[in-house]
Formats: structure tokens, sequence, C-alpha cells
């Protein structure tokens, strides 16, 4: 279940307004955060996590305002991007380029690399609410580009961002029941189609993959899917990629990469993960072997104690000990 991030009222609201970024200033960004009116203030702010991603949740009252200008960014380099999702009442966001107002069903982004100063305002006689994600931006900086204007506001009546809205609530709610590892790549799948779209209505088209990104990507994935296949070579990945085995080779040296090494990187780091997942713990470490495509156990075993330099059935013995140790 979410856990309370935050809480302000009109009694503490000067001494929390400086505590928002939580314990070791891990959460948001810094800045001068204070409510806009000192009578009345009641705002929570509750927390889950999927992974490196936090989702929020903030129900206010009360108005808010927040500004982070060069000085802050000079002295705290953190390097996020939050997407905002306007449930109830609406937000103003100001910065060099101009004004804008995210209203109820509408979304928008902030950087932590741009100043701008922001205010949250709840309806009349009502509650304002918002839940906004807290991304790293090296996660989506590939596909949400530094061009897309801060604040702008993009509609989440339908489509990708009306789904997002909804599934990013689902997993707020129930983030102890999901898996830590699905919800974490179920957000960045949603993210990553979003800032899509957030970049396509923007008006700036993503920039173009290069044919042998593109080629890169199809090889990778078809090795990904059948790297448990313990016959799996570059002639049979060529041809299910529709390329010749002499291109295939090519881009991968063009981009420094090597077919053996893409298979093997694979294999291994996924029978690591298994010998330490305590639900694969009634495999025998030979069925873990052959389940990830090696053709015997000998050289599973010589290959993972050259890599990690740890026999495979002493990892796991290590991993199972930790995993019983009481919490101090």
């Amino acid at each position: 279940m979410p856990v309370l991030a935050f809480d302000m009222t009109t009694a503490n609201h000067e001494s929390r307004r400086f505590e928002f970024r939580g314990t070791n200033k891990a959460d948001y960004y810094d800045g001068d955060l204070k409510p806009l009116s000192s009578h009345n203030v009641d705002v929570r702010i509750e927390k889950s996590l999927a992974g490196e991603y936090a989702i929020c949740k903030e129900v206010s009252r009360s108005g808010l305002a927040f500004r982070r200008s060069w000085g802050h960014i000079r002295n705290d380099k953190t390097n996020l991007v939050i997407f905002w999702f306007m449930r109830r009442g609406h937000m103003s966001i100001a910065h060099a380029g101009g004004r804008h107002t995210v209203h109820a069903g509408e979304c928008a982004i902030t950087r932590s690399t741009r100043p701008f100063y922001m205010e949250l305002v709840p309806p009349e006689n009502g509650e304002l609410e918002v839940m906004h994600v807290i991304v790293p931006s090296h996660k989506i900086y590939s596909v949400l580009g530094d061009n897309i204007e801060v604040g702008r506001p993009f509609p989440t009546s339908s489509g990708e961002l009306a789904l997002t809205d909804r599934i990013l609530d689902l997993v707020f709610e129930q983030d102890d029941q999901i898996d830590q590892d699905m919800a974490e790549q179920l957000v960045q799948a949603l993210l990553t189609g979003i800032s899509k779209t957030i970049t396509r209505l923007s008006g700036n088209p993503p920039a173009r993959e290069s044919i042998s990104d593109k080629r890169i990507r199809d090889i990778t994935r078809y090795i990904n899917q059948n790297f448990a296949n313990p016959d799996l070579n570059a002639k049979m990945v060529a041809d299910c990629c529709g390329i010749s085995l002499r291109y295939l080779c090519h881009v991968l040296k063009k981009s420094e990469l090597s077919f053996s090494n893409l298979v093997w990187d694979k294999r291994m780091s996924t029978a690591h993960d298994w010998l330490s997942d305590e639900k694969m713990q009634h495999h025998a470490i030979s069925e873990i072997a052959y389940l990830a495509g090696f053709k015997s156990s000998a050289h599973f075993s010589r290959m993972f104690k050259a890599r990690y330099n740890v026999a495979p059935r002493e990892f796991r013995g290590m991993q199972a000990s930790a995993g019983s140790q009481p919490a101090l």
C-alpha cells in the first residue's frame, strides 16, 4: 500500500516546507516550497515505488507554490523528469519561455534542469488531486528530447495518455501486491509510450532510428527471445531477421558488439538471476543450465565461475544464507 511521504498543516508548515524531499533528500529536487496561504494549510503526499520510479499522489485543500531557480540547479544537480497528471484543480507553470495552465484531465512535465515557478491550486471549496511520477532522466532521454516545453498541457482523456493514467493509478494503489520487477518494467513501457505521444503532439518528431540501429534492435530482440535454444547461432538469427550473415556481422562490428557476447551475456545474466531467485530453488543447477541454453552443466559451471569468481552451487548457497539472515 502507498506510504505517507509528506504532510503539511497550518501548525507545522513553516518547518515542514523544508522537508519535502524526504530522508537524506532522496525525493524530488531542491527548490522553495510554500503554501499559497498560511491559513487552513492541508497537504498530503503518498508514495508508491515501482523499482527506480516513485509514483506519488498529492491531495490538498490549500494551494502550494514551488520555485526552482538556477541557484537551486547549481547546488543540486539532480537530473529528473516529473510527469504530472491533474485529477482535480489546476496547476500553473511559468518559465523563461512562457506560462501554461494544466487543468484536470491534462498532464505536463517538469525538469530538474530547467528553472520554473509552479502553483498548484485546488478547486473552489474542494480538494486538489494530482498524480505524479518521478523519473530519472536517463530512463527516457532518448525518447523525450530536451525540446519538449516544460509545463505544456496534453489531454489525458483518450489514447496512450488515458491508458497510462489508469494503469499508474492501479500500480500506485497495489504496489505491495505487484512484483516490483514487473511493476518497473510496466511503468518504463508506459512512460516510453507517453513520451513518444507527447513528442508527437508537440510537433517535435523523435530522432530517426538508423537502419543499423534497427538491425541491432532486431538482432538483440531475437537473441533475448531465443537464448534458451542451445543450437542458437548467427546464421539462424540472420535468417530470422531477414538479413545475410555477412551483414549481421557487419552491423555488430560497427557497433563494437559481438554475437557470441550478446548470447552468452544473456544466458549468464539470466542464470545468475535464477540462482538468486527463491522461486527457482526447486530447480537443480543442471536444470537451470539447460533452461538458460547451456548444453552441459559442466560448461555452465566453468563459465559461471570465470565470470563471477564463484561456483554456481556456492553462489546459490551464499544467496540462500543472505536471505535467511534476520533484518537488523
